[in-house]
């Protein structure tokens, strides 16, 4: 494998990390997907990476959210508590079976934004933006999936204190575990379960808005650059302007696979996520803080996290479209009508390609963006009215 770019060597780090996690919990390529290589990974090494992640996940996530349908669908009476927990793990099953599904895409889309010499950054402006960018990011992907072991934290913690035998979560068991021999087993296997799928959800969630979030800072690039053709001379302002056009296409390419990416997981949480809501909102609403402060507080963590699990996509999705529109802006500002009227026709041509900024689909419904968000919350508002008109 080639030597790192610049851009690699920058902008990785919590790319990096991310796909650590990923690996440790099955849903990322150990080594290169697919890859034939015996001298590197023998072939007993190479089955076990393949299949590890359906060894960890199935007696684990998979069964762990069927006894939990189990339980709602026979205990209907208290379904309401065990329901918007049901469907996050549901979603969370969706997500990591794409994952599976695109991970020889996923492991070539950040191979090429890793190692690809076509996004190596030139000088220290664009070294000094890219590393403000990447701090940010990093400094919000250790909050939100702080967060959201933060929530497992406080509703295990908050269990123990309770008197007598109780879980987190419901969900059901074959055998009586309401007695101090067998309350152990059950609390265990919940606190295993549980925790794979809610540090494999937030890592997952947080992979995706990478993919997003390096997208639209390859945008970002491009306008950094198209500012900079005003300090060059005609001749040396052409050739950069070509290589900007050719940048341009080649992250355009990138847009598309990063929708192909996304825009299925992207489109589950959405569709999910106003349901969640308006069930944990409901929960809320009939909780006694007395009774039970500390699941209280872990459902307003709860609610916290999703409502961020669905906003932080949506963020860097309209980054790519704020972005990619930016850039008819900053040729303008490059002091165009000074170069030769050959050069200023080129500069012409591409702003009529750039007309239409770059949008994110998901599952060619909708548009990815602060837009959707905001519906998203209102459905959710809507859900929440209904419910409790006709609970009354």
């Amino acid at each position: 494998m080639a030597p790192p770019s610049a851009t690699g060597q920058v902008s990785m780090r919590a790319a990096r990390t991310l796909m650590r996690l990923l690996q440790g919990m099955g849903l990322w390529p150990i080594g290169k997907p697919h890859s034939r290589d015996d001298s590197q990974h023998p072939r007993r090494r190479r089955s076990l990476a393949h299949y590890y992640g359906y060894l960890l996940h199935l007696p684990l996530t998979f069964t762990y959210n069927t006894l939990m349908w189990i339980e709602a669908l026979t205990r209907w009476e208290r379904a309401d508590d065990i329901l918007y927990i049901s469907i996050t793990e549901l979603g969370m099953m969706a997500l990591a079976v794409n994952f599976w599904r695109v991970e020889h895409a996923a492991w070539h889309f950040m191979h090429e934004i890793s190692y690809g010499s076509s996004y190596a950054l030139r000088n220290e402006e664009e070294r000094e933006c890219w590393r403000q960018q990447q701090w940010l990011f990093e400094r919000i992907a250790i909050c939100y999936i702080g967060g959201g072991v933060g929530v497992l934290l406080t509703a295990f913690g908050a269990t123990l204190l309770v008197n007598g035998y109780n879980l987190p979560y419901d969900y059901w068991l074959p055998f009586e575990w309401h007695n101090a021999h067998n309350y152990w087993y059950a609390y265990g296997y919940e606190l295993v379960a549980m925790s794979l799928t809610c540090i494999s959800n937030v890592t997952m969630d947080m992979m995706l808005c990478y993919y997003l979030f390096h997208v639209a800072l390859l945008y970002k690039l491009i306008g950094i650059r198209l500012m900079a053709l005003q300090h060059l001379r005609e001749p040396f302002a052409v050739a950069q302007l070509i290589a900007i056009i050719e940048l341009h296409k080649k992250v355009k390419r990138l847009t598309s696979q990063c929708e192909s990416l996304v825009s299925f997981p992207i489109m589950v949480q959405i569709l999910l996520s106003a349901l969640i809501l308006c069930l944990s909102a409901y929960r809320l609403q009939n909780m006694q803080i007395s009774e039970n402060p500390g699941q209280f507080l872990a459902m307003l963590q709860f609610a916290s996290v999703l409502t961020l699990q669905i906003f932080l996509p949506c963020y860097f999705a309209n980054e790519i479209t704020i972005n990619s529109d930016a850039l008819t802006t900053c040729i303008y500002s490059s002091n165009w009508e000074e170069f030769s009227p050959a050069t200023r026709k080129q500069m012409n041509l591409f702003m009529e390609l750039l007309k239409q900024p770059a949008r994110i689909k998901a599952g060619n419904f909708f548009i990815v963006g602060l837009p959707i968000f905001t519906k998203t919350m209102n459905n959710a508002y809507s859900l929440l009215a209904l419910l409790l008109n006709m609970s009354e």
